[in-house]
């Protein structure tokens, strides 16, 4: 049985039985604490894998999910009992016995995992809780195992709880899967003061002349708490004295034919094997009396160091406050979209949507003081996990955690930041826009972030910084840090402030640059641009009266990359009888080595000049005709010329077929239309590099010429021709030399791409009757001699959804939706079983060089399967549309959050990357979720709450006034008995609908707000008889100086 509680967890009875999944914790340890990775399944007593910072320092083995599930009832924690009563004993292991008296249970939480071992035939009740150590200078792990006896008789207890493989520091995945018989020859163990055990290796594995001794060390301790007091225990960390000579694990042999008093008494070996982790207890437990025992595995540099966290920070009381700091993390950051409904179902999901959208976007925090602000990233990764083992993720094991990401994944989780906190203003928009390439291409990972210090004279004594220590923090803080290398300065150099540490971090921070490090990493992707653009109507929906100031005001840089897209006549080549395309790219090996943060972007001269400077308006100017110039032969779709399709990568042969995305030419037109804007300054103006400006005034001559005529293979050569000639004259850098022209110049320009780009997608709709395609490829002849193409001949590849997307979002009334829709929901796109919409219909008939999608069996990963990111956009783009009534129809079957929890096979609350469809030849597995949490569904679910709840533009400027409109679309069945429906906005302002007619507030008979009630944090209380605010309170509410606002629907 599958039941969501009170408070949000979801409970799992008998969980082993159930279909497996695997999940995480999410790795919060807060800002003053250092996080681990914890993955766990259902099955066994969860936890599969747990580590720091990545797979080469896991705690104990990481495993691909598909074994996690066979090993973690081996490997994993376990708890073996004995037991005694009047004429009563009983031997066995919790959680790993089938009786129709015993029932396991499992509740998961937004920062803890808990499970339950219910044995009512030996009247025994066992409880563990597993969740990060919060708020402290090491990374932890903490268990919570409590032991009841319920029945009515004394019971004599014999327990040895704990983990079945604990591993020192630092052992290496891969080496770790191929000689690990070899590397249990460094292993070692040391017990502690008899209070606990030290796992390190002795000394450096690598077979090279330099050698060194390791400190380095995890700790495993536990603490007994009874009613007679607490106390450490001694732990066993031999498996000998558990299992004996059963090496499979599966049984206690040793334990289970030794009293614990005499097993306690043998001598321990810890050398030449891997050891384990055990907590041995003997206690007698009055009737329904209980025990508790914490255990801690956490990881340190020295040997005091875990002497010191032990002697100070393990008691009883500790660990209550630490469940409780570890609950509040959580808590702290899911508030910001706390929304109340009648679905309480629903309320939770939105939280857990904005929890993992976080993970991999980051949750941003604002320093901020009277002279300026930083807005930095805590908690984001690259996603990885038990069943994406193909990334090698990391969780930065530092104070103010932060992690690396993909340019796509980081962009598009962050897509609403600003209207979620608008502090965050533009500030992602310049984070990704710099990284825009004179190519038009950016590079795919993303570092962390650091600073460096621009105001050298910069006074520290007044914060007390002690004089001794000034010149090597300056020396940290100029070389570029991190808020945790501050932090972590501090503790290790005793530093007592005399103001608070975050006033001091903040004043640091304002007085820094930011230092953005990236990687051009494994190619380049035709549809990353794209995210850049739903990042700028965010932040127009926020600031629309800072439309000039954001396209001209600010400074861009551009991306200098060591990678450069081969000329045509280079990739080219004939494979079997066919020309194809390979090779695309070049690595510029001496370029790669000096690609730093400094030397990472554009300069002129050979890099002889300062860093190359321009307007957001001249980056998008540039990038739409980088755009432009690679529209596909006729027209039909945006060239994968660079060797990467778009955002379905498993589509990687598509790319040699000389595919073309139309997703990406859809995408073109928002991009010509976000520039085409009559309202910027006539004193506006454009500022390239000369070579730039000669690409585009070669690219629109030669658009002009052609005019309105067809797009035939003879214009795709020649702005083939101009793009690779602009390419060449960049390849080796760039003259000081600038290109400028006025707004109404590059308007101009803007317009003819705009009308080419117009004639392509006319091109692309006609190409089909029914759905418009969302991938072409071409074949092609060659003339090697001429470096030319001779003839080519396009194909359709079969409807995959996300075309279809893209066109609805260019759709420019309901009608146009509204047929687009229903095509959709009489095509094969649309699961019928399900409810659900597939990434693509059936590409069995399609070449098997698309890529790999075609050998996946339908209905999984990219064929053909319920791709819940897609599926999310499609959903998304039916509520923005005006579709209203389809889109709450459709929502109750295509949300998760609406699914039977035993056909999802995993909390309801939590995404999958993919839903198996109906296609797939295995029923018993259709409507299943797989891979766990980190997709780009849930930043298109936020989108819908946002949409759904605020509008989508809250903020209007017009007149030289701001007005703030709230714009709900919500069905009458989301508003509770008495009327309401409560949301946080601006992630604080508690806003509340009065809907006494409980009515939809879409439609002919919808109710729409009348009046606004603002109570602000000064505490004075406004009230307007309008539909809108308007002016110096739509200030209030952007800056959030507004507490709360009730707001009556009529």
């Amino acid at each position: 049985m599958y039941k969501l509680l009170n408070d949000q967890t979801f409970r799992i009875e008998n969980y082993q039985t159930k279909s497996p999944f695997s999940s995480f914790l999410p790795g919060l340890a807060g800002e003053d604490g250092i996080p681990m990775w914890v993955f766990y399944v259902n099955r066994g007593q969860g936890i599969a894998s747990f580590g720091v910072e990545n797979k080469d320092n896991a705690m104990t083995e990481f495993y691909p999910a598909d074994k996690a599930y066979q090993m973690v009832p081996l490997q994993g924690f376990r708890t073996f009992i004995k037991g005694k009563r009047e004429g009563h004993t009983f031997s066995y292991e919790a959680f790993n016995r089938s009786h129709p008296m015993i029932k396991d249970s499992m509740e998961i939480g937004e920062n803890w995992l808990e499970i339950q071992h219910h044995n009512t035939y030996d009247q025994l009740l066992m409880d563990v809780t597993y969740y990060n150590l919060p708020n402290q200078s090491i990374p932890g792990l903490i268990r919570e195992v409590t032991i009841q006896n319920e029945s009515d008789n004394k019971l004599k207890l014999e327990l040895m709880d704990g983990l079945a493989t604990l591993f020192p520091p630092n052992v290496e995945y891969e080496g770790y899967k191929s000689i690990s018989h070899t590397l249990k020859s460094w292993f070692d163990v040391q017990l502690v003061d008899q209070q606990f055990g030290y796992y390190f290796m002795r000394g450096s594995t690598a077979d090279e002349a330099k050698v060194s001794q390791n400190e380095k060390g995890n700790f495993y301790v536990s603490l007994l708490e009874t009613k007679h007091g607490e106390s450490l225990i001694s732990p066993v960390y031999d498996r000998n004295l558990v299992f004996g000579d059963d090496l499979s694990l599966r049984h206690a042999n040793y334990f289970e034919a030794h009293p614990l008093e005499n097993l306690l008494t043998i001598e321990q070996v810890a050398t030449n094997k891997t050891s384990c982790g055990f907590t041995p207890v003997v206690q007698e437990l009055e009737a329904n009396e209980s025990i508790k025992l914490y255990t801690v595995i956490g990881q340190v540099d020295t040997v005091d160091e875990a002497r010191n966290f032990i002697k100070n920070h393990i008691s009883s009381e500790k660990f209550k406050s630490y469940q409780k700091a570890a609950i509040e993390i959580s808590k702290d950051l899911t508030q910001r979209v706390e929304t109340k409904t009648a679905i309480t179902s629903f309320d939770a999901y939105v939280k857990q949507n904005f929890l993992d959208n976080g993970l991999r976007g980051g949750f941003p925090i604002v320093f901020e003081n009277d002279r300026d602000k930083q807005v930095f990233y805590l908690y984001s990764r690259k996603h990885g996990d038990l069943e994406r083992d193909y990334n090698y993720f990391t969780i930065s094991a530092s104070f103010y955690s932060q992690g690396n990401g993909n340019y796509r994944d980081m962009n598009q989780n962050r897509r609403l930041d600003v209207l979620l906190e608008p502090r965050v203003e533009d500030k992602n928009i310049k984070h990704f826009v710099n990284l825009i390439q004179l190519d038009g291409y950016n590079p795919l990972a993303i570092k962390t972030v650091s600073f460096s210090l621009n105001e050298k004279n910069i006074d520290l004594t007044t914060y007390g910084f002690p004089k001794e220590l000034y010149q090597s923090f300056l020396n940290l803080l100029t070389d570029g840090y991190t808020p945790g290398d501050i932090k972590s300065f501090m503790l290790k150099s005793n530093v007592k402030l005399s103001a608070p540490f975050e006033v001091f971090l903040t004043d640091l921070l304002t007085a820094s640059d930011e230092v953005l490090e990236a990687e051009h990493g494994e190619g380049f992707w035709i549809d990353h641009w794209t995210y850049n653009l739903d990042l700028i109507d965010s932040y127009l929906a926020i600031y629309p009266d800072k439309l000039q100031s954001l396209f001209f005001e600010e400074e861009y840089r551009f991306y200098d990359s060591p990678a450069f897209v081969n000329p045509q006549e280079s990739k080219y080549e004939y494979t079997d009888g066919k020309v194809r395309q390979y090779n695309a790219l070049t690595l510029d090996e001496p370029k790669v080595n000096e690609s730093g943060a400094n030397g990472q972007w554009l300069r002129a001269n050979n890099k002889k000049e300062e860093i190359f400077t321009t307007n957001l308006f001249s980056k998008l100017f540039l990038l739409a005709a980088n755009k432009t110039s690679t529209i596909a032969p006729y027209g039909l779709g945006i060239e994968m010329e660079a060797g990467k399709p778009g955002w379905n990568d498993a589509l990687n042969g598509l790319p040699g077929m000389l595919g073309a995305g139309v997703s990406e030419l859809y995408e073109l037109k928002r991009l010509l239309n976000q520039l085409n804007v009559s309202d910027f300054s006539s004193e506006s103006h454009v500022s390239l590099p000369k070579e730039a400006g000669i690409f585009i005034e070669n690219l629109s001559n030669v658009l002009t010429s052609h005019g309105d005529k067809k797009l035939d293979l003879t214009l795709w050569k020649k702005i083939t021709e101009v793009r690779e000639a602009y390419r060449a004259s960049i390849l080796n850098g760039i003259t000081d030399e600038r290109f400028t022209c006025s707004i109404k110049q590059a308007l101009n320009k803007i317009r003819i791409m705009s009308q080419i780009v117009d004639q392509a997608i006319q091109a692309v709709e006609s190409f089909r009757e029914d759905l418009v395609p969302t991938y072409f490829y071409f074949e092609a002849e060659f003339s090697p001699e001429e470096k030319t193409v001779t003839k080519i001949t396009p194909h359709a590849v079969l409807p995959f959804l996300e075309g279809i997307v893209k066109q609805m979002k260019l759709a420019n009334d309901v009608d146009v939706a509204r047929s687009i829709y229903e095509k959709v929901k009489q095509s094969d796109l649309y699961d019928k079983k399900l409810g659900m919409y597939k990434t693509s219909v059936s590409i069995k008939e399609e070449p098997i060089e698309l890529g790999r999608a075609k050998f996946f069996t339908p209905g999984w990963l990219e064929n053909e399967s319920i791709f819940l990111h897609m599926a999310y956009k499609y959903l998304l783009e039916l509520l923005k549309s005006g579709l209203y009534d389809e889109f709450f129809e459709e929502i109750k079957t295509g949300l998760v959050v609406f699914h039977d929890p035993a056909v999802y096979g995993r909390s309801i609350l939590e995404n999958s990357s993919f839903i198996v469809s109906s296609a797939n030849p295995d029923p018993s597995i259709h409507g299943k979720g797989f891979i766990a949490r980190l997709s780009g569904s849930t930043i298109e679910f936020l989108h819908m709450w946002f949409a759904m709840f605020v509008g989508q533009k809250p903020f209007r400027y017009e007149n030289e006034q701001l007005i703030f409109q709230l714009d709900p679309k919500l069905p009458s069945w989301l508003f509770t008995e008495e009327g309401n429906v409560r949301f946080k906005l601006f992630s604080s302002i508690d806003v509340t609908y009065e809907n006494k007619q409980r009515n939809n507030t879409y439609g002919e008979i919808g109710v729409k707000p009348v009046r606004y009630t603002c109570i602000l944090k000064s505490g004075e209380e406004i009230t307007i008889e309008n539909d809108r605010l308007i002016g110096e309170l739509a200030e209030k509410i952007r800056s959030k100086s507004v507490a709360s606002i009730h707001v009556q629907l009529a």
